[in-house]
């Protein structure tokens, strides 16, 4: 079967001699993985480093009967990929990068692959974007975290945290541009930033 999707890379690992194992989140919020058959040596299929964690591609995949397969050949066939956003802004600070990778492989490590959550899949695109642009990276990380935590049920409910979890990550500049007014006074949002970071480490392990 063969399927068209729009996906965001989430991990890659090379397998063998010149193939890819790759990580997905499609838009409907399934993650799984799919093999890039002789990925490092296909220009024409693969070529300009699209496969990348943090881009958007559009991806066509072979789905495999597991009846027939075994191991990773069980694994969807990449077959083309196609770059929709590869988040260029990032690429040009290391602190910027190293927050988008951190993004991608909180998904990677927590999202279990077969389950899907559509939210998960626009938070982490809008986050993404939000990357390139923000001027202050750890209030986007605490609302990252925040926001994720929450999407997998595990975020007890807090005044501190609500104003936060409540404003869409695509409003992160508004939000980040009234933290001193909302937050003052609850608790210093680094502090916040402290404990959600252990909160969201124990709950990924």
């Amino acid at each position: 079967m063969i399927n068209q999707e729009r996906v965001i890379c989430l991990s890659k690992v090379k397998y063998g001699e010149a193939d890819l194992i790759l990580k997905f989140i499609s838009t409907d919020g399934s993650v799984y993985s799919a093999i890039a058959k002789s990925a490092l040596r296909s220009r024409k299929r693969f070529g300009g480093g699209i496969l990348e964690p943090t881009h958007h591609l559009a991806v066509t995949v072979k789905r495999r009967s597991s009846e027939l397969t075994s191991g990773n050949e069980r694994l969807p066939v990449l077959e083309e990929a196609t770059l929709l956003d590869d988040f260029a802004k990032i690429k040009t600070d290391y602190d910027r990068l190293d927050m988008a990778l951190q993004f991608v492989r909180t998904v990677g490590l927590a999202a279990r692959e077969g389950d899907s959550n559509k939210e998960i899949f626009n938070l982490l695109g809008h986050s993404l974007r939000a990357v390139e642009t923000t001027r202050e990276l750890g209030f986007l990380r605490l609302q990252f975290q925040l926001k994720f935590l929450h999407l997998q049920g595990v975020l007890p409910p807090d005044e501190r945290t609500q104003s936060i979890v409540r404003v869409p990550i695509r409003d992160h500049e508004r939000l980040e541009a009234e933290i001193t007014t909302q937050l003052i006074g609850l608790m210093d949002w680094r502090e916040l930033a402290i404990e959600t970071s252990q909160r969201l480490d124990a709950y990924i392990g």
